[in-house]
């Protein structure tokens, strides 16, 4: 559990650097690191997913 917190916590910082110097205006800048912290969130899980089955 506290590397999935870890990883969230990477995501929403990163998210927020990228969301702010990504994009204009603030709307923009809330869309945008939100699509970039569920990107970072479902890829994470997805190679967790898939290297759980390699041993």
């Amino acid at each position: 559990m506290i590397h999935f917190l870890a990883m969230v916590l990477l995501a929403a910082c990163v998210s927020v650097v990228f969301g702010v110097v990504g994009r204009a205006t603030a709307r923009e800048q809330w869309r945008y690191g939100l699509r970039v912290f569920a990107e970072f969130v479902g890829v994470g899980l997805g190679l967790a997913w898939l290297l759980y089955w390699i041993p």
